[in-house]
């Protein structure tokens, strides 16, 4: 699969003054993807998402998520 370049980092301040990092599609003035905390995050993010543009929507499925629902809580009892 081809690598993409769409998702850049961006920084940026949230309301309160703090850095946070805009991912977004489409340059500077596009779209906002997700808000990260961290740079590094952003970055491993962004290059998922270069690489699978679907990336966030992988493990999304009804199965998956009560696979998880039954993972989380079958380790607590």
């Amino acid at each position: 699969m081809k690598k993409r370049n769409d998702y850049r980092v961006y920084q940026s301040t949230n309301r309160i003054g703090a850095a946070v990092w805009h991912i977004k599609i489409g340059g500077a003035k596009g779209q906002i993807i997700t808000t990260c905390r961290s740079i590094e995050q952003a970055i491993e993010q962004a290059e998922q998402l270069n690489i699978d543009p679907y990336y966030f929507c992988r493990g999304d499925t009804i199965a998956d998520r009560i696979a998880a629902y039954k993972t989380d809580y079958s380790k607590e009892k």
